[in-house]
């Protein structure tokens, strides 16, 4: 038997599972979700951190910093608890990006799932880059199972 090495230029990424983690409720429930999904699927997970994009203007910056500061916290906290159940679990924080209309836009092959909280706003954007990214999409409200 011989071991096969893949040249990186021509090695194909896997598509992941990727949630936006706004802070709220439901994006918390999109989370988990998105957790099992990627566990499941043996997959990549991709956390899109779009707290401080939607509240910048409205804050200064001695409020964004902290609030940054918690969500962040918060976050780790909780991929710590899933990388303790599924320590394989490829999982990257991303910022820099206002929402998963805006990162699906700018690397469209690169998700094979976009898990959204049931309150996650619709838009023409997102609708946009769905249609061309052609990943699946996944709506969850935990709060309502039976």
């Amino acid at each position: 038997m011989t071991d096969t090495l893949l040249d990186p230029a021509t090695a194909v990424a896997v598509a992941a599972v990727v949630v936006e983690a706004d802070g709220r409720t439901a994006s918390n429930d999109a989370l988990h979700t998105a957790i099992d999904e990627a566990v499941r699927r043996g997959v990549p997970l991709r956390v899109l951190t779009t707290w401080g994009a939607r509240h910048r203007e409205m804050y200064d910056a001695t409020a964004v910093a902290e609030r940054d500061r918690l969500s962040a916290a918060q976050l780790e906290r909780r991929l710590a608890r899933a990388l303790k159940r599924s320590p394989d679990l490829d999982v990257q924080s991303i910022d820099g990006y206002g929402s998963a209309a805006e990162y699906l836009t700018a690397h469209p092959g690169s998700a094979q799932m976009l898990v959204l909280g049931a309150d996650h706003p619709d838009s023409p954007g997102l609708q946009a880059a769905l249609a061309s990214s052609g990943c699946a999409v996944l709506t969850c409200d935990r709060r309502h199972r039976l």
